[in-house]
């Protein structure tokens, strides 16, 4: 079984300064729970967590507004960034881009979660680029090793609806649309409205809608 160590950090902190990156014009509106977190395998030989290992690991672009309040009309809990270094590979990385609106936000980033501009989450969406364990095997010496990890995009203006699952591997394309609680396994095309458990795509954008959405 891997041992964890964690850090909890705040925006105010020299520590948040140090592992990101924000451009002008973000928010907050309340505090989020940023989180890096070191996973190690009992086989790999290092003692403690060190800050220097998740320099820059999360980038907020301009604009960006993360609400962590539940003042809104939905259920809305905390943003969540946790950044995860396992043995010795790179930390992951989070971005998110320019104008995009985080309501309670769950962001697990193993590798890599790429949010691109303009992207609207509705209240309790929950992104992750790993499962966080291999489906077999579990408990042994090198479970971390092993533990599979795929990159997530989520393309710019596109809306993922409240309490929805993005799964590792997906890609959201431009313009597309999830629709509220769905489990998304599988990318979805630029302009695709997708819904359900597993998400599926249900129906596109009309030319007109696309002629809106630009």
């Amino acid at each position: 079984m891997p041992l964890y160590e964690n850090i909890s950090i705040t925006p105010e902190s020299t520590a948040f300064k140090h592992c990101s990156s924000v451009a002008k014009g973000v928010s907050f509106s309340g505090e989020p729970d940023i989180t890096l977190t070191w996973i190690k395998d009992k086989t790999y030989h290092k003692d403690y967590i060190d800050l220097a290992d998740f320099s820059r690991c999360i980038s907020l672009g301009e604009g960006a507004y993360l609400e962590s309040l539940d003042r809104v009309a939905f259920h809305c809990g905390r943003v969540k960034l946790t950044v995860v270094k396992r043995n010795g590979f790179e930390a992951g990385k989070i971005i998110i881009g320019a104008g995009c609106v985080l309501q309670g936000t769950a962001i697990i980033a193993w590798q890599n979660v790429t949010v691109e501009d303009h992207v609207t989450f509705g209240p309790g969406v929950t992104l992750m680029d790993s499962s966080g364990h291999p489906l077999l095997a579990r408990g042994t010496d090198d479970e971390a090793a092993r533990t599979p990890v795929r990159p997530v995009l989520i393309k710019e203006h596109s809306w993922i609806g409240m309490n929805a699952i993005i799964l590792p591997g997906v890609t959201v394309g431009r313009h597309a649309v999830i629709g509220a609680g769905s489990v998304v396994r599988t990318s979805v095309p630029d302009y695709a409205v997708a819904a359900g458990n597993p998400a599926v795509v249900v129906r596109y954008l009309t030319e007109e809608q696309k002629e809106t959405a630009g």
